[in-house]
This record gives structure tokens, C-alpha cells and sequence, in this order.
């Protein structure tokens, strides 16, 4: 009988030790996204957050991508989606999952013994890698819930559009897809946990710091389609700035891209 691309056990294992962590994140998406939409409904608050809003400096406005008019209602709650509290959830899903069930499976040795429970060796990336996809998934879909929520608990419902929403989950689960698939090929190359997840952190931090800077610098702009960070910018897709021409086939190649790079990185080394 042939085997699938999946080992369902093995993703069930990992799905049953990350069971608690993946509900407190999906519960802390949630109330953050609720949050933002129970904040704008107040008169109150929106009143505070335009007023603060307008007084910052040209600079920061063009950093966080809230331009123009009417940007705190729905650019604020597209805002929420790239919120940093809502960034480090969906960084820190793809980061720690990689270095936990690659390379510490292999600093450990353990990995020999998975290799041939699982082999062709392909199906154990393939099987965390789809966690990662999944888990991000669950997340996005935590937001859209509280988003949702705060919809129905206060008088939003002109401003919190659905489909909006959607289209910024859709370009976000890709992105994070991408995300997911560079760490889990950077989780191929190292033989230790620790060395893995410092160089996975350092490249995002670096990435994020070039992304912000070519945004703060007027001269460095024609750099924007280089960056990464780039191609997830919920706030450009509400004031329909987003390219999603080139967003989609330049995320989804990245994924087609690192995922094979880490099964052939994986299958050609020594474990």
C-alpha cells in the first residue's frame, strides 16, 4: 500500500503536545482583534485615535501605511492584522515549531528513529511543515472570529467588511506559508536547536528592519518589492494598494521553493 505525503500520527503527535499553546495564541488573536473593534466603535477613543493619528509625523504615517481619510475605520482595523503583537504570534508559530521538531529532533538523535518510521524521509517535513500551515490557519481564523465578534457587539457593521477581511487573510496565510517554508529549509542546514532558532530569529529581525527602513527612507522606496515584509501589508490591501499580481505567484513560489529546498537539504544529509 502506498504511503501518503503525510504522516497523520506524526502530525497528531505534535498537534496533541502543542495543544495548549496553540489555544492561548488563537485566544490572544481573538481578543486582540475584538479589542480594535470595540476601541473604534467607541466615540470616544476614535475621536482620540484621529486626533493622535494626525498629529504624527509624515514618516510614521507612511511606516504603519495609514494614509488618506477615514483611515481609522476599516485601514484601522486592516491595521490590527499587521498589529506587532499579531506579527510575533504568527512569527514565532513557524520559528519555534521548525526548530522543535527538526533540529532538535536531530541534536537529539531522535531523528534517525523518525526517519525510518516515516520513511521516505520527505514525509517528516512535509508533515511539520503542514502543521506550521495548519496552525497558521487557526489563527488567522481566531482573528476573523473577533473581528467578527466586535462586528456584532457594536455598531461597526459598515466598517468591518467581510470581504476586506478576507482578502488580507487570504495574502496573510500565504505570507506566513512562506515564512513557514524559509525556517523549516533554515532547520535543515543546523545540527543544534539553539543555532537554529537564533538564525531563523536574526533573519526576520533582519528583514523587518529593511523592510522599515526602505519605508522611512524616501530614497531607498524603489526597494519596496524587494522586501519580504513587502508582500503582507494588511492596511495597502484596504486602501486597495496591495498587488495582488505579483503578491500571490511571488509567495506562493517562495513556498514551492523552500519546501523543496528543505526535503532535498534533509534527504541528502547525514542524519
Amino acid at each position: 500500500m502506498k504511503k501518503s505525503m503525510l504522516s497523520y500520527h506524526h502530525f497528531k503527535k505534535i498537534f496533541k503536545n502543542q495543544f495548549r499553546v496553540i489555544l492561548l495564541l488563537m485566544f490572544f488573536a481573538f481578543l486582540i482583534e475584538m479589542l480594535i473593534a470595540i476601541i473604534l466603535s467607541t466615540s470616544v477613543m476614535r475621536s482620540y485615535i484621529e486626533s493622535y493619528f494626525s498629529m504624527m509625523p509624515p514618516a510614521f504615517k507612511q511606516f504603519t501605511g495609514l494614509m488618506g481619510q477615514n483611515f481609522v475605520g476599516s485601514q484601522f482595523i486592516a491595521f490590527g492584522y499587521g498589529h506587532p503583537a499579531i506579527l510575533f504570534i504568527l512569527i514565532f508559530i513557524p520559528v519555534s515549531i521548525a526548530s522543535r521538531y527538526i533540529t532538535a529532533e536531530i541534536e537529539n538523535r531522535s531523528i534517525e528513529i523518525l526517519a525510518v518510521r516515516l520513511n521516505p524521509r520527505y514525509r517528516l517535513i512535509l508533515t511539520q511543515y503542514f502543521f506550521i500551515v495548519f496552525v497558521v490557519f487557526l489563527i488567522f481564523l481566531a482573528m476573523f472570529l473577533g473581528s467578527i465578534s466586535g462586528k456584532y457587539l457594536t455598531s461597526l457593521s459598515s466598517e468591518i467588511n467581510e470581504i476586506l477581511i478576507l482578502k488580507i487573510m487570504g495574502i496573510g496565510f500565504l505570507f506566513f506559508s512562506a515564512v513557514g517554508a524559509i525556517v523549516t529549509f533554515i532547520a535543515t542546514l543546523f545540527n543544534e536547536k539553539s543555532l537554529s532558532f537564533s538564525w531563523n530569529i536574526g533573519l526576520i529581525l533582519f528583514l523587518f528592519v529593511y523592510d522599515a527602513l526602505i519605508r522611512l527612507w524616501d530614497q531607498a522606496h524603489f526597494l519596496k518589492p524587494y522586501s519580504l515584509f513587502n508582500w503582507y501589508q494588511p492596511v495597502a490591501i484596504a486602501t486597495k494598494n496591495y498587488t495582488f499580481g505579483t503578491g500571490i505567484p511571488l509567495l506562493t513560489g517562495l513556498i514551492l521553493l523552500f519546501v523543496l529546498l528543505a526535503i532535498y537539504n534533509f534527504n541528502k544529509r547525514d542524519l
